[in-house]
């Protein structure tokens, strides 16, 4: 018969979707539980994505196809990749790591750590939705890609084998299908595929915060404060030294995001944890062909996605570290696309907004326990599938802190293996 875990005092650095998650299951568990994060929840990474509950991403951003188009996609203006080339020394040894995840091997074993943790996704978010009643913010509407040729779609070949041998399910798609499912998306569309599983948040900082709002119920707090250090004693962590207080703890878990490496440096240790820049732009719609899901137009990577508070246009991966100010210019120039992939459209542009994705070289998350020290956990660096893996993250690290078998090996994700 199975023991209720004792009740600890929990600090959880970090109030994003990862940092809310985890601490409502910690918190459901009766432990007793703290958000620390100058941000609001949800209000940082968390808000601007995509809004995929993308359970089949077992693809890592590095591979051998993605890392041979770099070059070329540096000096194209309308690529989605961008690297500051102030920032390139800063980020090389990230690069020369995430250059080695890139090999065909490597990629390969990585789709099993990925799938490890994605299959369970959505089970575990649905866990949540029904805890917190946000049935309406969830749509089971799937994750289309689109692409205006067969040698476009080619190019996802690699990919979809991938995800073929994982068992992530999909349907390739005719101009017809497409058609089909998204009416209002332009003919020149003639290839594209769906994945049927994944789920569409369409108002993602409205998830956080239904999470976090049965969090404060339970009893949990969060604090508008900035870690400056951790008090250590003889069974680690005592307490969490912010700029304002400080606050005793049995325990700390670091789901910081792109600020998490500091966090862990605070607490020893060096961790290759760099930034991939995300932005989007909100379109308010006036006129023009309704979309239902999240899409993904292939051959200039961008998404459109069908927000509750407008259109949202997404693309992006700049390196250039947290710190330097945003670049809209490339965004921008994705307006006429958009409109050129939903004839008809009149839009208005009422937000501009930059984001900061946690990124790992090998598109692998950190979770699991210090190796340093025993009352510390992580969970971290979910790069582009952070919303994805939230809530599994929160029952994993929940999992450790009870000292109970989270059901898979964990050894892939932990923090030492760089």
């Amino acid at each position: 018969m199975s023991t209720a875990p004792q009740p600890k005092r929990i600090v959880v650095v970090g109030a994003g979707i990862v940092g809310v998650s985890t601490g409502l299951h910690l918190q459901r568990e009766g432990h007793s539980v703290t958000l620390v994060d100058p941000t609001p929840p949800g209000r940082g990474t968390s808000f601007g994505n995509a809004g995929s509950i993308a359970i089949g991403s077992v693809y890592p951003t590095g591979s051998p196809g993605n890392w041979k188009q770099v070059p070329k996609m540096l000096t194209d203006p309308m690529s989605p990749l961008r690297i500051k080339w102030s920032y390139v020394l800063k980020a090389a040894p990230w690069f020369w790591h995430f250059l080695e995840a890139s090999r065909e091997s490597r990629v390969e074993e990585i789709s099993h750590h990925l799938w490890a943790l994605s299959k369970d996704a959505m089970t575990s978010h649905r866990k949540l939705i029904e805890l917190t009643r946000a049935h309406d913010i969830v749509k089971p509407v799937g994750w289309l890609k689109v692409y205006s040729s067969q040698q476009s779609l080619d190019k996802t070949k690699h990919e979809r084998e991938v995800m073929t041998r994982r068992g992530v399910k999909f349907d390739v798609l005719t101009a017809d299908e497409i058609r089909q499912l998204e009416p209002g998306l332009s003919p020149k569309f003639t290839h594209g595929y769906h994945q049927p599983e994944n789920g569409f948040v369409s108002e993602p900082v409205k998830l956080t915060e239904a999470y976090f709002a049965k969090f404060k119920e339970l009893g949990g707090r969060w604090v508008p404060e900035k870690v400056r250090r951790f008090a250590m004693g003889p069974n680690g962590v005592e307490k969490v030294v912010t700029d304002l207080a400080m606050y005793p703890c049995d325990a700390v878990v670091v789901c910081a995001g792109a600020r998490s490496h500091e966090i862990v440096a605070m607490l020893g240790r060096r961790f290759p944890l760099d930034t991939e820049r995300g932005y989007h732009l909100n379109l308010t719609v006036q006129e023009g062909p309704e979309l239902r899901r999240a899409t993904v137009i292939g051959d200039h990577g961008f998404v459109l996605a069908p927000m509750q508070d407008g259109l949202r246009l997404t693309t992006g991966a700049e390196f250039a570290g947290v710190d330097a100010p945003p670049d809209f210019r490339r965004i921008y120039r994705m307006l006429e696309l958009a409109h050129q992939a939903l004839p008809g459209l009149k839009a208005e542009v009422t937000r501009e907004w930059l984001g900061f994705r946690p990124s790992t070289p090998d598109s692998v998350p950190v979770i699991g326990r210090s190796p340093d020290h025993a009352n510390v956990y992580y969970g971290f660096g979910h790069g582009h599938i952070g919303l994805t893996l939230a809530a599994r993250t929160g029952e994993l690290v929940s999992d450790l802190v009870a000292g109970r078998d989270p059901g898979i090996d964990l050894t892939p994700y932990r923090i030492e293996r760089y």
